[in-house]
């Protein structure tokens, strides 16, 4: 079995949908990344929305640096 290379750390909350409309590893990490930020999520969109809700409330650069932190365990 081949392996899959390791996941890019994502610049915006936009590349990460992006992504993971095209590959399901993004996907899980969008999801798992809302979720370690206090949701309990199991959509891409619900997922999206809430780092986004997340952005808005403290900034982009910490919930990518979250996003980008969670990537280690997918």
């Amino acid at each position: 079995m081949k392996k899959l290379p390791k996941l890019k750390k994502v610049g915006s909350i936009n590349e990460l949908s992006y992504l993971a409309n095209r590959d399901p590893r993004y996907l899980d990490l969008a999801i798992r990344s809302a979720n370690n930020l206090g949701g309990n999520y199991k959509t891409l969109d619900e997922a999206i929305n809430w780092l986004i809700t997340n952005a808005m409330e403290t900034d982009e650069e910490g919930v990518v640096g979250e996003i980008n932190f969670c990537r280690d365990v997918v």
